[in-house]
Order: structure tokens, then sequence, then C-alpha cells
């Protein structure tokens, strides 16, 4: 029996290459912290719907849309330059730079945050009645702005931490914060039902406490391998400033238009829908985009594994592991598919009751976008890997008007499902045109004499 066991490992074992294994290993903390997160934010959505109501939370979702979307157009998204240019630094052993590199990323997101908070404000004195109905609650918006900016330095610290696979760490906090965060929330819904207020101070509350444990618990967790360079000079990186100042420039851009895509389309549903309705778009994007904790644990775990790859030129081992893991990613989500497109009602109904049934098709068309994201997850995180954030922004700019065409042009006879057909349009131009153009990028360089990695 020990034999057969130990012989049905190995087979197992033997269905991936050397790269996926260690994507699998890093991922299954992530993945750890997602699932519990995941079932937090299951109770807690159906906590929040049930305890709002579809109307009151429809008010809340454009609100914290307002701030969110103007947040987003400046944030920087640093990030993202931080895993890619430090596993260029980490690679080549020069710690030095690395904290140079982390300091200019603190210094920029603070000045992005800064500057969008100022933004926000404007905007809620002078166009706050043109987007919400309710009253008072201005001030909180504009908190809550400022909680969000100071959450900018939190991409900064998970992508060191994730740079150098210290995932257990990231994954400690996010369960601690999950739990904190559902327990306020429950307990502020529970005493004050239906109060927009008591339930935006809360949200405001938890924000800001998940910023300072993020950022402290990774300051003493990379002690050891960056404090004792903490002095170094952000000129130890001034001759690589234009390249990196390019791609994350790129990469904001393109996050910018990523979400006027998922936080725009509630505005463009506001512009033909009432709260209510807003209420049910909501509960069923939500519903179905928590089918993305299969992968998003193997999302955050795969752009530093890719960046390190794509620096040592491995391209064979990179293509191996896509090939393999997309496989082993499309069976779960034909088994979500098939029963949730025959019990779609029944499931809206027994989890959210009969008030959201009209959400069940929104639902599906939202379920069918989720899935492709989970199957094709690796797309992003490859054109990112690859520094290709001109065709990444360029992609964007198509997908978003072509989405956005979408959306306004079947909003006025289908409401919620109409915009959720424009987003699904949207999403499934984007991986497909990053498929294409990504592949063919990589086989130019593997056919190219030089060898040299040149992007756009």
């Amino acid at each position: 029996m020990y034999k057969h066991l130990i012989r049905l490992k190995n087979r197992f074992s033997g269905l991936f290459d050397k790269e996926s294994k260690v994507l699998f290993k890093n991922s299954s903390w992530v993945f750890l912290a997602n699932s519990t997160g995941t079932v937090y934010a299951f109770l807690r959505s159906v906590i929040i719907a049930r305890g709002l109501g579809a109307e009151t939370l429809g008010h809340y979702t454009v609100a914290i849309a307002f701030a969110l979307t103007i947040q987003e157009i400046l944030k920087l998204n640093v990030g993202m330059g931080v895993i890619r240019y430090g596993a260029q630094f980490r690679s080549a052993e020069r710690p030095d730079k690395m904290v140079a590199l982390i300091k200019s990323a603190v210094i920029a997101s603070m000045g992005s945050a800064a500057l969008s908070v100022v933004i926000v404000g404007i905007m809620l004195l002078f166009f706050y009645d043109q987007f919400i109905s309710v009253p008072g609650l201005s001030w909180f918006i504009f908190f809550y702005a400022i909680v969000n900016g100071l959450s900018f330095l939190d991409n900064i610290s998970k992508g060191v931490l994730n740079l150098y696979y210290k995932f257990r760490v990231n994954s400690t906090v996010q369960i601690i914060m999950d739990t904190l965060e559902f327990l306020m929330i429950a307990g502020c819904i529970y005493f004050f039902s239906d109060n927009l207020q008591y339930f935006f101070a809360a949200i405001i509350l938890t924000r800001l406490a998940n910023t300072v444990i993020c950022n402290t618990a990774a300051l003493i967790e990379m002690r050891k391998e960056l404090y004792p360079y903490r002095k170094s000079s952000t000129a130890l990186i001034a001759d690589q400033y234009n390249e990196i100042r390019t791609y994350i420039l790129g990469n904001s851009f393109s996050n910018t238009l990523k979400t006027m895509m998922n936080q725009g389309d509630v505005l463009v549903l506001s512009a033909w829908a009432g709260p209510s309705a807003i209420g049910l778009y909501a509960v069923a994007k939500k519903l179905a985009y928590s089918t993305l904790t299969l992968t998003d644990p193997l999302v955050k775990s795969i752009f530093p594994q890719l960046s390190l790859l794509v620096f040592e030129k491995k391209f064979s081992a990179l293509k191996t592991m896509l090939r393999k893991v997309t496989l082993f990613t499309a069976l779960p989500a034909i088994l979500i598919l098939i029963p949730a497109i025959l019990f779609r009602e029944t499931l809206i109904q027994l989890v959210y009751g009969k008030q959201f049934i009209p959400a069940a098709n929104t639902f599906i068309i939202h379920l069918l976008g989720a899935l492709q994201g989970s199957v094709f997850f690796w797309t992003l995180p490859l054109v990112n890997s690859l520094g290709l954030t001109g065709l990444r922004f360029k992609i964007y700019v198509i997908a978003t008007f072509s989405g956005l065409m979408v959306a306004w042009t079947t909003a006025a006879s289908y409401g919620a499902s109409g915009v959720a057909a424009g987003l699904l349009f949207a999403n499934l131009l984007i991986t497909a045109l990053f498929l294409w153009y990504t592949f063919n990028f990589i086989r130019k360089y593997e056919k190219s004499s030089e060898g040299n990695l040149v992007t756009h």
C-alpha cells in the first residue's frame, strides 16, 4: 500500500515541471489566506446585502466607486516596478539598489496619494450631488480617500515580500486583517443595521488598520535582508530612472483604464438605473468574481517568478510552466460554470434572498468573465514581466472603449446585464490580444541572433 502511494505521488509530481512546482509551493500560503478571505468575503457580502438592503447597498457602491475611480487614475502602482526591477537587483545581488528602489517607490506613492486626496476633495465639493443622492456622506468619502491613499504603500510592502518569496508573512497578515474586518463589519451591521454612516466608519477603520499592520510586518520581516543598506541613496539607480519611470507610468495608465472598466461600470449603470439596480449588480459581480480565489494565489506568486525567468532568459521553462498551469485551472472553471448556469436563481436566492433573484442573469455574465480570467490568470503578469507596458496600455485603450460602447448601447434595454456584457467583452478582448502579442514577442526574441530582450 505504501509503495502504491509513493508511486502515485511520483506520477502526479511528474505532471508538472520544476517551475510549476515552485509556483504551486509559493502559492500554498497565499491559497490558505485567500481561502480564508473568500469565506469571510462571502459571509460579509451576505451580511451586508441582507443588513443594508439593495437600495442602501447601491448608494454605498456608488460612493466607493466615486473615490476609487478618481484615486486609481493617479495611483502609480509602483509595486509592479518594485517586483520587476527588484528581480533584476536581486539576481545581480545588489540589495543596496533594492533599498534605493524602495525609497524611490515610497516617495512616488505618497506624492500620488496626496494629489489624489486633493482631487477627491475638489470633486466632492463641486460634483457630490450629481453622483450621490444621499446627503451627509461627503466627509466619510473624503476620509476613506485619505486612508485608501495611505494604502498605496501596501503594494510596495507586498511586492518586496513576494519578490523574496516570503508569502507566509503576507498571508498571515491577510488572514488577521480579514478576520478583524469581518468582525467589525458584522458587528456594525448587527448593532446599526441600515445605517450607512456607521458602516462607512467601520470600513475606514479596518482599512487603516490593514495598512498599518501590513507595512509594519514587512519592515520587521525584511530587516535582515535590507536594513543594513538603509542608508543607500536613491542616486544608485539614477541611470535607470527613465526606464523605471516609463515602466511604472505605463502600468499606471493601464491600471487607470482597468479601474475604469472594473469600477466605472457602476457609474455607467447609475446613468440608466436607480440604486436598487446597482445593488443587484454589485452582489452579482461580487459573487461571480469570488471564484478568482482559485487562481489569485497563483497571480500573486507568478509575477516575481516570471520576472526572474525573463531576466535569466529561460523562455522554454516559462512556456512549459504556463501551458501546464493553464490546463490545471481549466477543469475547475468548467466544473463551476455548468451547475452555476443551471441553478443560478436558486443560488442567488439561497445566498442573498428573494429580492436579489433578478441579479441571476447578470451573475452568469460576470461569472463567464471571472472564469476566463482564472484560466488565463498569467497573461497580465507575463506582459508586465516582459516590460511591455506600452503594448498593455494600447490594448487597454482599445478594450476600455470597446467595452464601454457595448455597455452603453445595451444598458438601456438590458440594464445591469447589458453593463455586465460590456465588461465581459472588454476582458475577453484583453486576454485574446495579450496572448497573441506576448507569444509573438517571445517567438521573435528566441529567433533573434542577438539575444537581447527589448521591450516596447
